[in-house]
């Protein structure tokens, strides 16, 4: 089984080299450098949820990161849009970020009490 380290890794890879396919256009310009840095925090919130010195940071860190993962949903609805019905690997990044996120609310609900 994958760490949710490298899940996220991977995840920010595979944004990154969709988004390439998009950075001629108008449109996504404004959308890219919000997705990148969305999909990004997921790990990085997460890293820093492992690195935590309480319980209570942990879990702080932890919704932070399934905060930025529903963000990132809403950006890749826009590139959607942009693509038209062109698939450019978009859904299988959709649904990585979706089990991302349940995992991390699986956690949440584990430790936040």
């Amino acid at each position: 089984m994958e760490s949710i380290e490298s899940r996220c890794a991977k995840l920010l890879r595979s944004v990154v080299k969709v988004c390439r396919e998009y950075q001629t256009s108008l449109l996504a310009k404004r959308i890219i450098p919000q997705l990148i840095a969305s999909s990004g925090s997921i790990g990085a919130n997460y890293l820093e949820a492992t690195a935590a010195l309480s319980k209570k940071d942990f879990v702080k860190c932890l919704k932070i990161a399934r905060k930025e993962a529903r963000e990132c949903l809403i950006w890749i609805e826009g590139l959607k849009e942009i693509a038209y019905d062109k698939d450019k690997g978009l859904d299988p990044i959709s649904q990585e970020i979706k089990e991302l996120s349940y995992i991390l609310t699986s956690i949440i609900s584990k430790n936040d009490k």
